[in-house]
């Protein structure tokens, strides 16, 4: 049971390290929108700002709870941490690439 239970930590380390860091990439540009006052999509851009802070805050809180809980046993947060540094690392990596490759054509 323990086995189990250190690879769900890690799974979620690695799922928290990739769909966490977009989910708070999406909510800092969401934060901070890029627009100036008084121009078209202003007024749009503000009504997201909340949105932002509060998925922002719950990436956040989960990472917080997450390693509270783990603090004491060195070993699990380690393997929480792990997969975390390693799917955060992945993301923007492949983010970037993404981003500065114009052959590729991505269409959703």
């Amino acid at each position: 049971m323990k086995l189990v239970k250190q690879i769900a930590l890690g799974v979620f380390g690695f799922l928290q390290g990739t769909f966490g860091t977009r989910w708070v990439l999406a909510g800092f540009a969401g934060a901070f929108p890029g627009t100036e006052p008084g121009s078209k999509d202003y007024e749009e851009d503000l009504f997201f700002v909340p949105f932002g802070w509060g998925m922002m805050l719950l990436w956040l809180a989960v990472m917080a709870v997450t390693i509270i809980l783990n603090r004491k046993n060195k070993a699990n947060l380690l393997i929480f941490l792990i997969p975390w540094l390693i799917g955060t690392v992945g993301i923007i990596a492949v983010t970037f690439f993404i981003m500065s490759s114009s052959t590729l054509s991505f269409r959703f």
